[in-house]
């Protein structure tokens, strides 16, 4: 039998309803103001989707096996031309999980609230609209609740990590004016697991498939 442990980071600044309160304030603001941003075309908001497909390098559990989901909000800066800078406040699921074949089911959850700061570079141009763009950047990432499901590895849960921070590149199309598509592949920088003691040390890995809605 697989048992469960999980941890939860129980602060006001972290906590889940928190980053949907944020995340609703954040999208109401873009909606009152979206109007503005498209007469003046320098600025963007935007409601992002994701599907991400996760694995966690140390866990002995490989793949991209584990499928997670997102949610966020962005606004965009153009910054020059042919450059946009984007800063977004997303909630996301990761982690990863054995194969679908295994008799066994082993899985690890990470659910984290991120800031992702990014630079796109436009191309592609159709009546005045970059059509393609290719993304990099990096991001932050807090922590919020994971939980172990793996024997193995359970007695470390206490010694998860609150923040991540990653790197993050990718590319994206834009169908028409207010939708579009991004592929994003993102590796953190920093260990999310590190037990010295025990040469335990996880890292996470992960490819989102993004919708983005643009006012």
């Amino acid at each position: 039998m697989t048992t469960s442990v999980t941890k939860d980071i129980n602060s006001f600044f972290v906590s889940v309803k928190g980053v949907t309160r944020a995340l609703l304030t954040l999208l109401f603001i873009l909606q009152l103001t979206s109007q503005s941003f498209s007469q003046n075309n320098v600025f963007s908001a935007r409601i992002i989707t994701d599907i991400n497909f996760s694995q966690i390098r140390g866990d002995m559990l490989a793949g991209y096996h584990r499928i997670g989901y997102g949610i966020g909000t962005g606004v965009g800066y153009r910054m020059a031309p042919r450059w946009n800078a984007h800063l977004d406040l997303f909630y996301r699921n990761t982690g990863a999980k054995n194969s679908p074949y295994d008799p066994i089911k082993r899985s690890i959850d990470i659910h984290m609230a991120q800031i992702p700061l990014y630079a796109s570079y436009l191309t592609w141009w159709d009546n005045g609209l970059s059509r393609f763009h290719f993304d990099v950047g990096f991001m932050y990432g807090r922590i919020l609740h994971s939980t172990i499901r793996f024997p193995k590895f359970e007695k470390y849960s206490t010694f998860i990590r609150d923040d991540d921070y990653s790197v993050m590149t990718g590319m994206g199309f834009w169908f028409s004016q207010h939708h579009g598509i991004n592929v994003h592949y993102i590796r953190s920088l920093s260990l999310i697991l590190n037990v010295k003691a025990d040469d335990v040390e996880w890292q996470l890995y992960y490819i989102s498939l993004q919708y983005q809605f643009r006012f």
